[in-house]
């Protein structure tokens, strides 16, 4: 055996690990409060005297219930004394103000850093207990817009169409559909709105909890090469120009290729509905998994 291994500290931890080989089992003490272990110290104390008094030497030192018990004593009894180690480091530890974070000092420098050496006080805390209430605040604006959002989601894929049918049925077809085509619109233009207000509360929470504003699509720099414009732009001929005025064939595929791109907002529109209905119905999806 090594001289070292004679002022090697025992520990909770090695005091468990000697207990599982030989018992079987383990104390996990971080489940109790001191004043939980001290008052299981006394009973354990007063079982072990007992068992002391009434049985013999021999059965005393043979018994495996005595062995265990004097284990749980030296296992508590360190686990007390590790938590006393633990407050008087922590009194002596340096407390760091909310005016030292304010002036920046080398002590709130080194709390950042997670040297031990140095412990918030209550100021400090109390700072940052306000200002996980301010962002808290803050997310429930974000709520409270995603509220209305379901509930305006909820209005277009079926409380709309309910009350469609119901007006179709007492009042005639043409009420029905003049009733649609007025309020779906309304609808889809209150949706995107909310959902435009929703993003930026949700920035303004990414500023507060030191995020940043989450960047969108269309925010990215484009690089130097494609900023660039081309040198030389490709020529024509005088000839092939004419010949290509000349050309009536050539007359009618322009008018075909300007009447295809008169085109293009409708089906723009289309693919923005389509976009709609998506976002809505993963949101309805989303709040009825929540409820």
């Amino acid at each position: 055996m090594l001289l070292k291994e004679f002022s090697k500290k025992v520990s909770t931890k090695s005091l468990n690990e000697s207990l599982a080989k030989q018992f079987g089992t383990k104390i996990d003490v971080s489940k109790f409060t001191t004043e939980q272990l001290e008052d299981a110290r006394n009973k354990i104390r007063t079982k072990l005297s007992q068992i002391e008094t009434n049985e013999s030497f021999d059965a005393v030192h043979s018994s495996n219930d005595y062995q265990k018990n004097k284990m749980f004593l030296d296992i508590i009894n360190t686990a007390i004394a590790e938590r006393e180690e633990d407050k008087k480091d922590d009194d002596d530890k340096m407390v760091v103000t909310k005016a030292d974070k304010q002036s920046n000092t080398k002590a709130y420098q080194e709390f950042k850093k997670g040297n031990k050496r140095y412990k918030a006080g209550d100021d400090l805390n109390e700072g940052a207990e306000e200002q996980s209430a301010l962002v808290m605040a803050s997310k429930d604006m974000v709520d409270r817009v995603t509220g209305w959002m379901e509930d305006t989601a909820e209005m277009q894929t079926e409380s709309m169409l309910e009350i469609g049918d119901k007006i179709r049925d007492e009042m005639g077809v043409d009420k029905s559909e003049e009733f649609i085509g007025t309020v779906k619109p309304a609808l889809e233009s209150l949706f995107t709105s909310l959902e435009s207000t929703r993003d930026s509360l949700t920035s303004g929470v990414a500023i507060l909890t030191g995020e940043g504003a989450p960047s969108t699509m269309g925010d990215e720099v484009p690089d130097e090469a494609e900023a660039e414009e081309p040198e030389m732009e490709p020529t024509v001929d005088d000839d092939e120009a004419g010949a290509e005025t000349e050309d009536p064939e050539g007359d009618e595929f322009a008018t075909a290729d300007a009447s295809a791109g008169g085109e293009e907002p409708a089906d723009r529109a289309k693919r923005e509905s389509v976009e709609l209905s998506r976002r809505l119905g993963q949101l309805l999806a989303g709040s009825k998994k929540k409820a």
